[in-house]
């Protein structure tokens, strides 16, 4: 099944990897004509900004030249005027129409009269509201309008004349004439605006999709000060313009292709590592259960040794009482003896062996080297033989120690000479604790209970307690405090607790001392421990 699995997210990987290496492409080719477009446009914009910028120029060198024509008598040469306004009408089409008016004509106040308009239809046109605006202008100064009364045109007033009597010169310009036909770049819509009016607005030659992609913009003012045109250029860029789709296809198909060829060299490769790591794996738990078994047995053999002397000394009160009852129970036999009596001492020569019997029993288990050997336990039972074990010990050095036992508790399934050792093993470290401290009451208690239906055991003892910084690294193989120590006994804890499916951590709420709580996973109902 967890193949299964490897697999279906291997394919979603795989396939997540190609649309996003497409997606990357096509975005990559979008930016890529885009890109290209916005500098063609920025190129073509450019170049017809110039080309209108020049003709706008001329509309000026014309004013100039037909107001110093106007200045040149008084009164000016009208037929010489009309000549050259006509003849450049007729060069530069796009202008439509040159008059030049005195102050009263068409209601710009006083009396005056048309000196002269070309063509001659556009007399029939009435002079446009800003007339009188052109009289208001500094002499010689010229200035562009737009006329609401008519569309597609702007004008191009000038202020001429002689001192005391002041002439409008007014040039009417098509706007749409100013750009010709293939000067225009095609697809794109073409607007001239002035002073926020459209003068022209031409829809692109090419027809634009209706949905466009992106719209990209060339904006700029014509270089004039007396005609300040804005020139736009609009051109929309729909999908298919941007992206290529015969090179995104070619990519997807040949990216498909290369991850497909990817994966399955990187599966056999992976294949091919798993199986090298399993084996590796295989023998490396081999070995290292073999040193963890080595070490386990080497630290009972050294933790009974460090017990012997108490375990001597524990031994010699039931064979005292053994030799003292035998005594007693030799004379009781002699004629006249008391029967009672005698078999009182020979019962209680029987309940010390036992006790011998039991004590020599136990420390052939501690010391055993067999195999591990995982039963449902009573724990409290466990504890108490290993207070039992270590009881002389921490006598002779003034160490109390104190069982706190549930009297109903579960059993957890566990080896009890390897929950013997994880528990001799904090007493030790325990001892070693309150051997530094000079307090009076020195102190180790063992505590059994249950915790969300588990099994815990806490030992605690009253010495200096646990540096914060060395917290994290208790159950780290070789790192220890001691100065002789090894590093190896927390190690090994953790990892006789951790085989039975528990776990043990050092309890960094405890306000005094060091304490360590190991939990077991329960094996049964609660049930009445043994007393």
């Amino acid at each position: 099944m967890s193949r299964r699995v490897f697999a279906f997210r291997s394919i979603a990987v795989l396939a997540l990897v190609w649309v996003g290496a497409v997606g990357g492409f096509a975005l990559l080719s979008i930016r890529t004509a885009t890109q290209q477009a916005g500098e063609e446009l920025n190129a073509a914009g450019s170049a017809l900004h110039r080309i209108v910028s020049q003709r706008v120029a001329q509309h000026d060198a014309h004013l100039t030249s037909l107001a110093a024509l106007v200045q040149s008598a008084d009164p000016p040469p009208r037929e010489a005027v009309r000549q050259v306004a006509l003849a450049i009408m007729r060069f530069y089409p796009r202008i439509v129409s040159v008059r030049i008016v005195a102050p009263g004509v068409g209601g710009a106040g006083g009396s005056g009269e048309i000196i002269v308009a070309a063509p001659s239809e556009a007399l029939a046109t009435p002079l446009p509201a800003f007339t009188a605006g052109v009289f208001a202008q500094a002499p010689g100064e010229a200035r562009a309008y737009a006329d609401p009364a008519v569309p597609g045109r702007y004008f191009l007033g000038k202020r001429a004349g002689a001192p005391g009597r002041p002439l409008a010169m007014i040039v009417e310009i098509d706007p749409a004439l100013l750009v010709e036909g293939e000067e225009r770049p095609e697809a794109t819509r073409l607007r001239l605006e002035l002073g926020g009016q459209s003068l022209v607005d031409r829809a692109a030659a090419v027809p634009q999709e209706s949905a466009a992609l992106e719209t990209l913009r060339f904006m700029r003012a014509i270089d004039s000060q007396t005609q300040p045109l804005k020139l736009s250029l609009d051109r929309s860029l729909a999908l298919a313009q941007v992206v290529p789709m015969g090179s995104v296809l070619l990519f997807a198909v040949l990216s498909l292709i290369g991850l497909l060829a990817l994966r399955y060299t990187l599966k056999q490769r992976r294949d091919a590592a798993r199986s090298r790591a399993a084996a590796r794996e295989a023998q490396e738990r081999s070995l290292l259960l073999e040193r963890e078994t080595r070490l386990a047995h080497a630290s009972r053999v050294n933790a009974l040794g460090e017990l012997a002397s108490g375990i001597a000394h524990e031994l010699t009160q039931p064979l005292t009482a053994l030799l003292s009852q035998s005594q007693a129970a030799l004379r009781l036999a002699a004629p006249g003896g008391d029967a009672q009596r005698l078999d009182e001492a020979l019962r209680a020569n029987v309940r010390e062996a036992k006790r011998a019997g039991e004590m020599l029993q136990r420390m052939r288990d501690y010391i055993s080297n067999r195999p591990s050997a995982r039963l449902p336990c009573d724990i409290n039972a466990v504890v108490g033989d290993a207070a039992a074990l270590s009881g002389a010990d921490l006598a002779q050095r003034g160490i109390r120690l104190e069982l706190d036992l549930e009297r109903l508790l579960p059993q957890a399934v566990v080896d009890p000479i390897e929950l013997e050792q994880v528990l001799h093993n904090l007493i030790r470290n325990a001892v070693d604790s309150l051997d530094r401290t000079a307090q009076a009451e020195k102190k180790i208690v063992i505590r059994t209970g249950t915790s969300a239906g588990q099994v815990v055991i806490r030992v605690s003892d009253t010495g200096p307690g646990l540096a914060p910084a060395v917290l994290p690294r208790l159950f780290e193989p070789f790192f220890t405090t001691k100065a002789d120590g090894m590093g190896l006994g927390l190690s090994l804890c953790a990892t006789l607790v951790e085989r039975a499916g528990g776990s043990i951590r050092a309890d960094a709420g405890a306000t005094t001392g060091a304490a360590f709580v190991i939990v077991l996973p329960a094996a049964m109902p609660r049930m009445e421990a043994a007393q």
